[in-house]
């Protein structure tokens, strides 16, 4: 039997003047409520991985991003549904930022505040594919 992946996008957002990281909280009647992730979400039919990361990050926090390199992929799976997580690095300058309703707080966090909040899947593939070795 042959399973279907959603891809989803995903930004690593990293405030060049703050020298953090932002982190945003799912909103608690959602999947995962309560646990802290990276801004993304699924990529539409037709549309880039990079204007996808654009549109989910503005859609999610209101920052306007340029995707500045691919940082990794990984695959997961949940619900019998598989997953293709595609992963960004955004550099930024603005810090403020304007939740949707999926999210109910942001943070611009440290590396050693992010390790501490991160769980499951995304805290592993951060330590795998090297976020915290870039220079913040």
């Amino acid at each position: 039997m042959s399973m279907l992946a959603s891809v989803i996008v995903k930004a690593v957002i990293l405030n060049r003047r703050l020298k953090k990281i932002l982190l945003i909280r799912r909103s608690t009647g959602d999947f995962g409520g309560g646990t802290w992730e990276s801004a993304g979400g699924k990529v539409e039919e037709g549309e880039t991985l990079e204007n996808a990361v654009i549109r989910e990050i503005f859609e999610e926090t209101g920052l306007k991003v340029i995707p500045e390199k691919l940082l990794y992929a990984s695959l997961d799976e949940r619900e019998g549904q598989g997953l293709v997580f595609i992963v960004y690095l955004c550099l930024i300058d603005k810090e403020s930022v304007i939740l949707s309703g999926e999210h109910s707080e942001s943070r611009w966090v440290s590396k050693r505040e992010c390790r501490s909040m991160l769980e499951g899947g995304i805290a592993e593939d951060f330590v795998k594919y090297g976020v915290y070795d870039i220079r913040w």
